[in-house]
Formats: structure tokens, C-alpha cells, sequence
């Protein structure tokens, strides 16, 4: 849909309602909008009128949370501050949970905790350019798991990975507070990526390629892959003894790869490597490792036009019609 079409749509949508708010949710099925809402409960009351495969489109601002118990496309305006377009991101706020699966999220702030309920064997979410501030599933008993998700571009501050089956992160940062992958069906694959492990976590059934992997002491390692990877080890875990391993290298501290980043997971880090690093150790496809290499390399902004803002009239004029002031800039594709 062109810039134009969009404008044009939400504007005669909008003349239904004459509310002067800036957070404004918009909600699509196939081609067509179908409704326009307005406020920190535009979120809610676009989830609430949607069906699956409907697409929720999301202003910057900061909006209320909801359960998501419908497969649906959502995109914000991003999750981070945009200093180019002065873009200012978008935020679900409070603690909210998933109870179904084939959900895709993408340029959106969590500061609040997400919960993957496993109970409903929650599949298939794809989670791309989110600020994750803690994830978890919420039961880690029975049959209870959660299949074939994936991180694209996120930052997670703490991801407590229990009986995920087949995770997938890719061109992320993330810090595992917890890790309880001990069978090998429950292996997550990581590409250029910085991974992080907190407390003294076992880290089993990992295969990672063109990444970062920084412990502390107390981990006990088993059944991983390490390709082109860096390894940080900061306290005594021998992160590649006895593993699979091809051109790999270990360091004793963060600054012996980065330029600032000390361990310290934030949504405004730059991420970037140490010249010498970047241009001397390299990943399969000739690019360097970690979030900025790779074919997806780690970009915050969204890869669909972004409404930038929306300021619609408090009234309609004297002939019906509706002021609707709307900015769409495009995405990074």
C-alpha cells in the first residue's frame, strides 16, 4: 500500500471519529482499513476488533498492553529514538502474554515482561526490531513448550529460555537468565549475534556461527557448535573445551572486542567492534561477526513506512469534514 493510499484511507476512516490523540492504532484486514483508534487504549481496542491475519499499525507513543490471542501482523514505529527522522518509538507498556501462536511483532519497546504461555504450545512468533526489556514462558512443567520462534535485530535484557524448542536469534543482543536447553531438541541456533549468560547458568545444545558469547564463572559447557565465534570469558568456565569448533577466539574482556560496550545490555549501546577486530576476524560469508554483519545486519528501524505522527482535528468543520494531519516516512528496506 502507497504512502498516498494509506493517508488517504486512514483520513476517511478517521472522520468517524474526531478524538485529538496522538497515539493512533490502525487495523487492516487484506487491503482495506477497517478501523482507526485513538489514545493509550487504541492498542486494546484494535486487538479486540480484529481476527486473524489482520495487521495492527502503531504510532509512536506509549500504549496500553493486552493478551495477543490472535495471529496478527503488528508493527510499531520502532523501538528506539530515531535521531535521523526524529521518529520516537513506539511502546507497549505494563506486562502482558501470548496465548497463541503465528504472531509477528515488529519496531515496537517492551519495558514491561512478555510471557510465552507454553501451556497452549505457542509457536511461530517472530519477534523483529523489539526492545524486549525480560521474556519467559510462563509454565516449564509436562508437555508445556514453545516451537520455531524467532528473534530478528532485538535487544533482550533477559530471556529466561526454558523449553524452547527450535529458538532462533538472529543479528541480536540477548542475556540468558536462565538456560534450560538440556535436550538436544531443544537447541538454539544463533547467527551474528551477542550472546550473554548471566548467573551460573549450564549452557547446553547451542550452535552458534559468526557471534559474540560472553560468560562468567560457574557454567558448565556441553554439546555446542562454536563457528567463527568470539568468546568472552571473564571468569574460569572453558567456554570451547571438549565443543565443536571451527575458528574460533577467546579473550579475557569486553574491551579486547568492543569500542564501549562493557556487558551492560541498553536499547541506545552501539554494539560496534574494535576496528582491528572487525576487519581481522570474520564470519563464513567474509563480513564481520556479530550484530553488524551477516545478511541482516542490526538495524532499529522498521522495514515498512512508519507514521510518523497523526494530529487529527477535535471537531469536524460546519460541511462534515475532518482535519487529519498524518506523516508517513519510509522504512528501512
Amino acid at each position: 500500500m502507497s504512502a498516498a493510499l494509506f493517508v488517504l484511507l486512514l483520513s476517511v476512516v478517521g472522520m468517524k471519529n474526531a478524538l485529538a490523540q496522538n497515539q493512533v492504532a490502525t487495523l487492516q484486514h487484506n487491503d482495506t482499513i477497517t478501523g482507526v483508534y485513538y489514545g493509550a487504549n487504541a492498542f486494546v481496542s484494535a486487538h479486540n476488533a480484529a481476527v486473524n491475519g489482520d495487521v495492527i499499525t502503531l504510532s509512536s507513543g506509549t500504549f496500553n498492553s493486552c493478551e495477543i490471542n490472535k495471529a496478527l501482523v503488528i508493527h510499531g514505529a520502532g523501538c528506539a529514538l530515531d535521531t535521523i527522522n526524529n521518529v520516537l518509538p513506539t511502546i507497549v507498556s505494563g506486562n502482558f502474554r501470548f496465548t497463541c501462536s503465528n504472531v509477528s511483532l515488529e519496531g515496537i519497546k517492551f519495558p514491561g515482561s512478555i510471557s510465552l504461555y507454553a501451556f497452549n504450545n505457542v509457536s511461530n512468533l517472530s519477534f523483529v526490531k523489539c526492545y524486549i526489556e525480560a521474556i519467559s514462558n510462563g509454565y516449564v512443567w509436562g508437555n508445556c513448550a514453545l516451537y520455531n520462534n524467532q528473534f530478528v535485530n532485538c535487544i533482550i535484557n533477559s530471556f529466561s529460555s526454558s523449553r524452547f524448542f527450535g529458538t532462533s536469534i538472529i543479528n541480536s543482543v540477548v542475556k540468558f537468565t536462565n538456560y534450560d536447553h538440556s535436550d538436544v531438541n531443544q537447541c538454539t541456533t544463533i547467527n551474528n549475534s551477542i550472546i550473554l549468560f548471566d548467573n551460573e547458568l549450564p549452557i547446553n545444545n547451542l550452535v552458534a556461527y559468526n557471534s559474540i558469547i560472553a560468560t562468567v564463572s560457574g557454567h558448565s559447557v556441553s554439546n555446542c557448535t562454536f563457528l567463527n565465534c568470539i568468546g568472552i570469558q571473564t571468569g574460569e568456565t572453558l567456554l570451547f573445551e571438549g565443543q565443536i569448533i571451527q575458528n574460533v577466539m577467546e579473550v579475557d574482556n569486553y574491551e579486547d572486542v568492543f569500542e564501549t560496550f562493557s556487558g551492560t545490555i541498553t536499547n541506545e549501546n552501539i554494539y560496534q567492534l574494535k576496528e582491528e577486530v572487525a576487519t581481522s576476524f570474520m564470519g563464513h560469508d567474509g563480513s564481520e561477526v556479530g550484530i553488524y554483519g551477516g545478511i541482516m545486519p542490526y538495524n532499529p528501524r522498521p522495514s515498512y513506512m512508519i507514521m510518523k505522527h497523526c494530529n487529527v482535528a477535535p471537531r469536524s468543520t460546519i460541511d462534515g469534514k475532518l482535519s487529519v494531519d498524518i506523516e508517513i516516512i519510509a522504512g528501512d528496506e
